[in-house]
């Protein structure tokens, strides 16, 4: 799905934690690599976030989104949904973590977005290891 929004405008609307300030980010596919993408601010060039689809790495992922998130972004149909997870790249790779606590909602339709923040009751984490998932071919979405 990633490679299919490869230049699009999402609407974060200062949903983004710690980046208030910032309303558009476009998404930029990593070329060669269908898991990654850069999410890059329109305002600011020096800010930008490697991200992926959680699903890609954590078979057991899954949260529900709150009806007052759906409706911030319009959000109707599970299917319109696409969830994305900041990594923190580090090397060795396999030492690189997501964030798994804050996951981004982008509903594909009218590419609004938000970034939510779980409640305690899932007990992730913002720095999860990708060395701890189970890789997957292709992932799925799950909310």
């Amino acid at each position: 799905m990633i490679q299919e929004l490869d230049g699009k405008v999402i609407q974060l609307n200062g949903s983004l934690l710690g980046f208030g300030h910032l309303q558009e980010f476009s998404i930029h596919a990593v070329e060669g690599n269908r898991l990654f993408a850069l999410l890059q601010s329109k305002e600011e060039e020096g800010v930008g976030f490697v991200v992926a689809s959680p699903f890609s790495f954590f078979t057991s992922y899954t949260f529900e989104i709150a009806e007052e998130d759906k409706e911030a972004i319009d959000l109707l149909k599970p299917d319109d949904a696409l969830i994305l997870a900041i990594m923190t790249i580090k090397d060795p790779f396999n030492s690189s973590t997501m964030n798994l606590l804050a996951p981004i909602v982008v509903n594909i339709e009218n590419m609004k977005g938000i970034q939510i923040v779980l409640p305690p009751k899932y007990e992730y984490q913002t720095r999860t290891s990708i060395a701890e998932g189970q890789l997957l071919k292709g992932g799925g979405v799950s909310c």
